[in-house]
């Protein structure tokens, strides 16, 4: 079955896709400029081998949320899964799905000691290290196997939501409270960072423009940038009050944020200056990623927007949508 999705990209702006869904996507991964993977509520993946000129909806195996995926090569990849909350019991909130065959299979793989707490998310340093963290400062480490996922204790309690690296050893993690620790050691240690601005903000995305410059964004708008070591952060006027829920820098200077109610922002000068950007849509937005010239941001109510610098890009042309 085939869905034609009436996108138009046109002179650098957003546009969205008819996905023909109402599913609330909470991520979208690229491996490189053709393959990436699409996932969300009820168990939704959908899968790409052309840039996202046509997306295949995989069969569902679940109807549980699928929160994270993660590819590391064209065959292992991981999603990051929270269980359907009428079907749970007795069973932990999170776990995980690891493939080694490109997505054809997912074997199920629960956290060390069935942990209560909710994971939110699943991270892999430069060196392909993985962590899961999430509510009350849970803290969990991929072992050398592979496969298991060992707790580590930490100091803090606090519900952590997103990690980042500069480079293999600078990186910083974040979350409420005000939260965000930096760590100058590939993760093995972590310091809280020094904040200058209004820290009574749930922190619920970073992002590292390699040792340039760091950027947080969380709830009522806020923007807290660092100049690279993540140590100390200043805040930015973001020129919006809604919640921001992500933030990706295709370089030191150019940066998009995207947020609840539609909200996009963007800024041409490090942060410096934000500007409000239409994106004609009022739901949710989750996440934002870019590959090459080429933007991406995804939410709720099945929304999928495009967005490209380039004339020649692909996302000009009707988009295809499969379902198998």
């Amino acid at each position: 079955m085939l869905l034609c999705l009436a996108a138009q990209v046109s002179k650098a702006e957003w546009t969205k896709q008819n996905t023909n869904s109402f599913a609330w996507y909470k991520d979208i991964f690229f491996l490189d400029e053709n393959k990436g993977w699409l996932v969300g509520t009820d168990g939704i993946i959908s899968s790409t081998v052309d840039g996202g000129t046509t997306w295949m909806q995989t069969k569902k195996f679940t109807t549980d949320s699928i929160l994270q995926v993660y590819f590391s090569d064209e065959l292992n990849g991981w999603l990051l899964c929270e269980r359907n909350m009428y079907s749970r019991g007795n069973n932990p909130t999170s776990y995980l799905r690891r493939t080694t065959d490109g997505g054809l299979t997912w074997e199920k793989i629960e956290f060390e000691d069935g942990g209560r707490e909710r994971v939110v998310k699943l991270f892999f340093n430069m060196d392909k290290v993985g962590t899961a963290f999430g509510e009350g400062g849970v803290f969990y480490k991929l072992q050398d196997d592979g496969k298991t996922w060992k707790r580590s204790k930490t100091a803090i309690h606090y519900l952590l939501l997103d990690a980042a690296y500069a480079d293999e050893k600078v990186g910083a993690i974040v979350g409420t409270g005000g939260t965000i620790l930096f760590t100058e050691d590939s993760g093995y240690t972590w310091e809280k960072a020094t904040l200058l601005g209004d820290t009574d903000t749930r922190f619920n995305a970073v992002y590292f423009a390699g040792t340039k410059g760091a950027w947080a964004v969380g709830t009522r708008g806020r923007i807290f940038y660092s100049n690279g070591g993540g140590r100390l952060w200043r805040q930015q006027d973001s020129t919006v009050t809604a919640n921001l829920n992500d933030v990706y820098f295709t370089s030191v200077n150019n940066g998009w944020a995207v947020g609840d109610n539609g909200i996009i922002v963007r800024t041409r000068d490090g942060g410096k200056n934000w500007d409000d950007v239409p994106a004609k849509v009022n739901h949710k937005l989750e996440k934002i990623t870019f590959v090459g010239t080429r933007g991406w941001a995804i939410g709720f109510g099945g929304t999928v927007l495009t967005y490209s610098d380039s004339p020649n890009d692909p996302g000009a042309k009707p988009l295809l949508m499969k379902r198998s």
